[in-house]
């Protein structure tokens, strides 16, 4: 399917995407605005380019208002009036124009997505490919900034991926634009009333701003401005940057470019003694001229970056455009359960049922419970046969405490319906057995295939075989296991079967990208626990999030060392030498040097932590305060699941795991996760985990 796309202005940024788009296969082009262009002015307009020098193309008028190129039919609209303007069945519109700047006027567009060649002057989302534009999440209108923007931003993310920014401040050497003039006027009363053919001249620039925009940290870190010279395009970023740290050098930075899977598409490399023209129409916005960038002391950079303005940076509105049509479509919509079919189909869904267990009991159910939803969906589509797979428990011989078979009643009572039991789990004997109706398979983790899957040996493999021939749909809904490489996670991917994923993990998308994409809400996130390295890079992810404070406790507060102005940690704790020995109040003073084990939040750093919340419009709490296993050490964790239950007016999102058992799952205001390690995982990655890579991929 192409994706359809309307151009609105036919200025140098509109040209060069029309051009860029002629011969793309996966595109089609429905509609451009040139309000100044006539049918019989627009081959010769595409075609001489002082700039660019482009394969000619032929036009071929169909009626007074259409016409051809290539496999393209385009429709020429000429009104400035956007609300006047048909733009048909386009669905995907590059306002090229720099005069819709906000959402209220894109909305006037009667066009489903729109994006904007040029900073917001709202509150517009702002979005540039190679540096977030994976925080896409199905916007309707959103910005692409500018063209020095998009050079700047992949490497700021770049640098800021690898090291720890102290600050930066820049220049952008920048060619003429058509705002400027020729001679000397006296419109204006800036320096851009002066000829642009004789003169540099200082201007200001809204990079600063935008970089602020996306990598909210940078915040007092970040300056620059700008000067246009009297060349007719390509640019020069001077871009001077201090990283926390001795062992930074360019050998580095080149290093890291050619590990980037984005090396050759948004950032490139030159070491050749080139200039501004060597560069003409190149698609790649990140330049890094190594041979003149220079190295200026510990930890300091002044890199020279190049960039087309006018034709890589069409080339990154058109890749941001694909982006956005690929979550919309092939992530957000194909690969949901509802859009496929599944009436007289023979359905495999994995779930987690992997519940905690105490002497035989189910402690909660929460995890059954919240697959139950997708469960009931399947069968209203009314599938020829359902088969159920999770595992359970980390089996090492097929032991009987670990099978399935307890979960038949369970199931049975939450779906209304009768569940037959496959105890052979992935033999060929279960194949011989199936028939229409629902079924649970024995616990895949009874099989070495699912644990140890290589995607490379599964033609050998007898279990990852059979597992194939269970069904003709595929459907995933087992959050708690999408950061596993396990082979009911991951062999969608090569089964040339049709999947999709269900309710469950939507709603677990949904809720985090609330975290991840916010900007405006103040985030609060209580960090428990005690497993440091596990949580470090979870830490380090969420502190960046725009308007968020962190609160570190648990065992994680004796071990965290690294401090920033939005990171408190826990300095008060119960707790003592042994956890058998009696609990009293200790002081937490020195962090790394302190003998005492801290087992439980105190009275002191809980008033803190209430103040905290109720100062905030989102709460994450991931990890218990204390040791929530401990009858005595859990209390802390208990007094605040209760006051979080308690509160209203505040989005909460519980990050499963031990913290999930303290809550009340009825209550409508609280979100509480499946998911433990895939939770992290997700924060940290993104669709980047195991198990979404499958619905990622175009």
């Amino acid at each position: 399917m192409s994706i359809k796309i309307g151009i609105n202005g036919m200025g140098r940024i509109g040209k060069c995407v029309l051009l860029q788009l002629i011969n793309d296969n996966s595109v089609k082009i429905g509609a451009i605005n040139a309000v100044n262009l006539k049918l019989e002015e627009l081959e010769d307009y595409l075609n001489y380019d002082s700039a660019h020098k482009t394969q000619k193309v032929q036009i071929e008028i169909l009626n007074e208002d259409t016409f051809k190129i290539g496999r393209h039919e385009i429709k020429l609209l000429c009104n400035r009036d956007a609300e006047k303007l048909d733009w048909g069945d386009c669905d995907y519109l590059i306002d090229a124009t720099g005069a819709f700047l906000t959402k209220d006027k894109c909305k006037l567009h009667n066009a489903k997505y729109v994006v904007m060649s040029a900073p917001p002057k709202d509150e517009t989302e702002t979005f540039i490919f190679g540096a977030n534009h994976e925080k896409y999440n199905g916007e309707k209108i959103i910005s692409g900034s500018s063209c020095t923007t998009n050079c700047m931003a992949p490497m700021v993310k770049l640098l800021r991926d690898n090291f720890e920014i102290k600050n930066c401040n820049f220049i952008t050497i920048h060619s003429a634009t058509a705002s400027q003039y020729t001679i000397d006027v006296c419109k204006k009363t800036s320096r851009t009333n002066r000829s642009v053919i004789n003169n540099i001249i200082p201007h200001s620039t809204g990079a600063s701003k935008s970089i602020i925009n996306i990598f909210p940290e940078l915040e007092g870190k970040i300056y620059g401005t700008s000067v246009r010279v009297p060349t007719m395009n390509c640019s020069l970023l001077d871009f001077n940057v201090e990283l926390e740290g001795e062992n930074v050098s360019l050998d580095k930075i080149e290093e890291l470019i050619n590990n980037s899977e984005l090396n050759g598409k948004v950032y490139g490399i030159n070491n050749k003694n080139l200039v501004s023209t060597d560069f003409m129409s190149t698609r790649t916005p990140t330049i890094f001229d190594k041979k003149a960038s220079m190295e200026m002391g510990p930890g300091k950079l002044k890199m020279l970056l190049w960039y087309d303005n006018e034709w890589s940076y069409s080339t990154q509105l058109i890749r941001l455009v694909k982006h956005m049509y690929h979550f919309n479509t092939m992530i957000k919509d194909k690969y949901n359960m509802k859009n496929l079919e599944l009436t007289g189909k023979n359905v495999v869904a994995r779930f987690d049922f992997n519940v905690a267990m105490n002497n035989g009991e189910i402690v909660d159910d929460f995890r059954i419970a919240s697959a139950i939803p997708t469960i009931k969906y399947i069968l209203s589509q009314n599938p020829n046969r359902l088969i159920l797979t999770s595992h359970f428990g980390r089996p090492k011989n097929k032991e009987t405490e670990f099978s399935l078979q307890f979960m038949i009643p369970i199931l049975e009572k939450y779906l209304e319906t009768t569940i037959d039991f496959l105890p052979e789990g992935l033999a060929n004997n279960t194949i011989h057995k199936l028939n229409t109706g629902v079924y649970l398979l024995e616990n895949l983790r009874y099989y070495t295939a699912e644990t140890l899957y290589n995607p490379e040996e599964t033609s050998d493999n007898n279990s990852v075989r059979i597992y194939r021939e269970l069904g003709d749909v595929f459907i995933i809904d087992a959050f708690g296991c999408l950061h596993r490489e396990h082979m009911s996670i991951c062999d969608i991917n090569y089964s040339g079967k049709e999947y999709g994923y269900g309710e469950l993990i939507e709603k677990e998308l949904v809720n985090l990208n609330t975290i991840l994409s916010n900007k405006n809400e103040k985030v609060l996130g209580i960090i428990g626990g005690a497993k440091i390295q596990d949580k470090l890079p979870f830490i380090h992810k969420l502190r960046k999030i725009p308007n968020t404070r962190l609160f570190i406790a648990g065992g994680l507060a004796k071990h965290y060392e690294q401090y920033y102005d939005n990171v408190m940690v826990m300095r008060y704790g119960v707790g003592n030498y042994s956890m058998d020995d009696e609990p009293q109040e200790l002081t937490l003073v020195d962090v790394k040097n302190s003998d005492a084990n801290f087992y439980d939040i105190s009275d002191i750093n809980m008033q803190v932590l209430m103040e905290e919340v109720l100062k905030s419009d989102i709460i994450f709490w991931n990890g218990p305060l204390g040791v929530i296993e401990h009858e005595i050490y859990k209390k802390g964790s208990i007094r605040l699941a209760t006051f979080l239950q308690n509160i209203k007016n505040k989005k909460i999102i519980i990050g499963g795991g031990e913290t999930a058992t303290l809550f009340n799952k009825d209550n409508n205001d609280i979100y509480v996760s499946t998911g433990g390690g895939a939770l992290l995982d997700y924060i940290q990655n993104g669709t980047n985990m195991y198990g979404l890579k499958a619905f990622t991929k175009l």
